[in-house]
């Protein structure tokens, strides 16, 4: 004789229960590359001093990402807060390179606009070069541009400032 299985009250709560923790936790991680802006590690370091630049780079909701060059060691006098006003007060309306002060900087800088397109969970990709779409990565407060080379990929680690 065949068994019937039947999901009694009980069954059914614990099921519906698991299912909104899930739900919520999941929510709750939800990756936020918004808020702040990120700097490249080593910035104001050989990799700004060989380059010429400190490279910062915010991204939108709206998506745009904005990359932002400051002539080195020039950028090794500026605060955070003058970094974020040059984000805030940059022109998202297409894709250009722009050389200025933006109203905030002694020296000018470039800022490079673009679109970005999520790819995954954790990933976008956008011009960034002219040779090949940048990827980044983004784990918890880190991001990792990945820029195509020659013999291998280039990795290029950046922490979050808030």
């Amino acid at each position: 004789m065949g068994r019937r299985i039947t999901l009694t009250p009980l069954w059914i709560t614990v099921v519906v229960l698991f299912c909104s923790w899930f739900t919520s936790a999941s929510a709750g991680d939800k990756l936020d590359i918004y808020s702040g802006y990120y700097s490249r590690e080593g910035n104001d370091g050989r990799a700004a001093e060989v380059s010429g630049n400190s490279l910062y780079i915010k991204f939108y909701p709206d998506g745009w990402v904005v990359l932002l060059y400051i002539p080195y060691p020039y950028s090794k006098s500026l605060q955070p807060a003058s970094i974020k006003k040059v984000f805030a007060s940059t022109e998202r309306k297409s894709a250009a390179y722009v050389r200025g002060t933006f109203g905030v900087l002694k020296k000018k800088a470039i800022v490079h606009t673009e679109r970005f397109n999520w790819t995954k969970e954790n990933e976008v990709r956008f011009e960034c070069d002219g040779m090949a779409p940048c990827q980044a990565v983004f784990q918890g407060e880190d991001m990792d541009m990945i820029k195509a080379g020659i013999i291998s990929n280039h990795i290029i680690r950046f922490n979050r400032v808030k």
